[in-house]
Formats: C-alpha cells, sequence, structure tokens
C-alpha cells in the first residue's frame, strides 16, 4: 500500500490510464503505425525520383522521335549504335 501513496493522483485517474494505454497502441502496435508511415514516405520518394527519370526519358524519346524524319540524324544514329557506314568508308572501334 505504500507504493500506491507514492504515486501522483493524476496517474491513479483510470481515463488518462485509457488515454496512455490507447496512444501506445495506436502510435507503435496498431496496422497503420510510425513504421507503416516511414515506409510510405520512403516509397513516395521512390516514386517520385522514378517519375522524374521516367519524365527526363520521355522527353528524349520525344525529341528523337521528331528527329527520325532527319535523314543527316540517322545516319548518325545508324553509325552509332549499329555500326553502318557508307561505300569507302572505314570503321576503327576504338575501346
Amino acid at each position: 500500500m505504500k507504493i500506491l501513496k507514492k504515486i501522483p493522483p493524476a496517474f491513479k485517474n483510470k481515463y488518462l490510464i485509457t488515454g496512455l494505454l490507447f496512444s501506445i497502441w495506436i502510435c507503435f502496435f496498431d496496422h497503420y503505425n510510425f513504421i507503416f508511415h516511414a515506409e510510405l514516405i520512403q516509397q513516395k520518394k521512390e516514386l517520385k525520383n522514378d517519375l522524374n527519370r521516367l519524365k527526363i526519358e520521355t522527353a528524349k524519346n520525344k525529341m528523337f522521335l521528331r528527329n527520325m524524319n532527319n535523314n543527316e540524324f540517322m545516319e548518325k544514329y545508324a553509325r552509332e549504335h549499329y555500326l553502318m557506314k557508307k561505300k569507302g568508308e572505314d570503321i576503327f572501334m576504338l575501346d
């Protein structure tokens, strides 16, 4: 009984104890706890990075499609990527 006398009266309040237990349960043990929210925030950052990367890639692809009608561009692209050449032209590969 001496132990109960040392506890402050605010901590003997059943509503305060219930509220604290409920808060602890919601913050740490519930399905939507702090860890879950941290994972969602990390996923959101990764998805934003992917979106930015894909926007840049889409812009590059649009530029490529616009230049496909240009014969000079297509010749340059074929030489660089498919190792094609003109008649009488020699290709040297440097690695």
